[in-house]
């Protein structure tokens, strides 16, 4: 039997993560794991224990700038659910629609960045290209290209008019066309598979 060690945990493109796993493998059947543990020091807990439940939405909006919408709305849920807080529907449709836009900007990012990677440099622009309709969008509605900084415990700081809801229809309809015009016929969702 050949016994193997490897390295094994979450991979990141740029930093790394706070806990790997050494893997000690029998052939292919693993019989042993140790981890390796690391640190984070970025003082987010203690900073958290520090200030009220109300400041923390902003501590929790910078823990990362590519997913920040979703700590804060996460954490926003969390203490919702803690307090018995209810939030009104209107909210939850604006948080779910911010969530989206945060998801999206999020796997565009890393796609762009994984043909970047590859030496794809055509593709990268034109996945950023996509991705700042994105981004537009983000600042149009929540003032922030980043960090939104729209939810609060109990619903959201901000709302969307009519008039911003046509603008943001249209830039998504610009959006679609785009992916879809980039993946050309055999990718796109109208393509007929003979």
């Amino acid at each position: 039997m050949a016994r193997t060690v490897i390295p094994f945990g979450p991979q990141h493109p740029v930093l790394p993560e706070p806990i790997h796993l050494k893997l000690e493998l029998e052939d292919e059947r693993v019989v042993g794991a140790t981890p390796i543990i690391g640190y984070v020091h970025r003082g987010i807990e203690k900073a958290a224990e520090l200030n009220t439940f109300r400041q923390n939405t902003n501590l929790v909006d910078r823990i990362c700038g590519i997913c920040s919408f979703i700590h804060c709305q996460t954490y926003c849920q969390g203490v919702e659910a803690l307090m018995g807080i209810g939030v009104p529907p209107r909210a939850r449709f604006l948080r779910t629609f911010w969530a989206e836009l945060s998801r999206t900007h999020s796997h565009l990012l890393w796609l762009g960045l994984l043909a970047d990677a590859l030496g794809f440099e055509s593709l990268f622009m034109q996945i950023w290209r996509a991705r700042e309709i994105v981004q537009d969008l983000s600042e149009m509605t929540t003032g922030h290209r980043v960090i939104q900084a729209s939810n609060v415990v109990g619903g959201v700081r901000r709302d969307i008019d009519k008039d911003m809801a046509q603008e943001v229809d249209k830039r998504i309809l610009a959006l679609k066309k785009m992916i879809d015009n980039s993946a050309g016929p055999a990718l796109s969702h109208d393509a007929t598979i003979n």
